[in-house]
């Protein structure tokens, strides 16, 4: 089974977030998938913050635009089994998140909006069993 990691990469800051804001949301969102991972090692995650090097050079340097990115994003999520949402108390879900949801949603893909991974791990533990 695999499932997408929806997580924000600029946070609640949004075009005002720093390369540092970033780095450390991208950090977070990869020690929880980190914690879902070791869990359930026979889930599959895409993770955007993993890939987001490559991301943010394409942004910068203009390769891509950020709906392009959203569009590859929800491209990923096609051949996703569901999508799991990151969205902690102070960041509510928004911008790219709220994209991937109402895509996801659209698709009929199963969805989890969860602040704490253990929610995440019981969650996957679900459908795992439903399969």
């Amino acid at each position: 089974m695999r499932y997408y990691l929806s997580h924000s990469i600029r946070g609640a800051k949004g075009e005002a977030a720093t390369p540092t804001d970033m780095k450390k949301n991208c950090d977070k969102v990869i020690e929880v998938a980190d914690v879902i991972r070791f869990a359930l090692p026979s889930v599959e995650l895409y993770v955007p913050a993993e890939h987001e090097d490559f991301v943010s050079i394409a942004f910068l340097d203009k390769y891509l635009t950020e709906q392009q990115v959203l569009e590859i994003d929800c491209k990923i999520i096609d051949i996703c089994d569901g999508v799991i949402i990151y969205c902690p108390p102070d960041d509510p879900i928004q911008g790219g998140r709220k994209v991937e949801f109402d895509h996801a949603a659209m698709e009929c893909k199963p969805i989890l909006v969860f602040q704490e991974p253990v929610e995440a791990i019981s969650w996957l533990t679900h459908q795992i069993v439903r399969v």
